[in-house]
């Protein structure tokens, strides 16, 4: 891996295989309906379907806490992601600020692919 595991991190890191999607119609950014949501949930899956094919899905999620804590804290990620284990964490120092130092931490699981296996997610 060329950087952190931080999905804002991508473009720069793997800018020679990064791509955007646009999920609905006119690059509207979040779904507001049931119809609009299925709409985005067909593209998503019709993508992964094509990249995986059958084969597993890493699905990694991620929280933060603020430093120096940096505890760990209930979160919709586990009630979303209960079969994800941690990872790896990451400090976020970058900021002369010490009040905005953060610490990620990643979760992760392997699960087969199959159409509609990361809806809970996605949705």
């Amino acid at each position: 891996m060329a950087g952190p595991p931080e999905a804002h991190q991508f473009k720069h890191a793997y800018a020679d295989r990064w791509v955007r999607f646009h999920s609905l119609p006119e690059s509207k950014r979040y779904p507001e309906d049931e119809t609009e949501y299925a709409i985005v949930l067909d593209r998503y899956n019709t993508v992964l379907d094509e990249l995986f094919a059958g084969d597993d899905v890493y699905v990694v999620t991620t929280d933060w806490s603020p430093l120096p804590w940096g505890r760990r804290r209930p979160t919709v990620r586990r009630r979303l992601h209960p079969e994800g284990v941690l990872w790896t964490t990451v400090d976020d120092t970058e900021d002369t600020d010490p009040h905005f130092h953060t610490r990620s931490f990643h979760y992760a699981d392997r699960r087969p692919g199959r159409r509609g296996c990361l809806d809970r997610l996605l949705r």
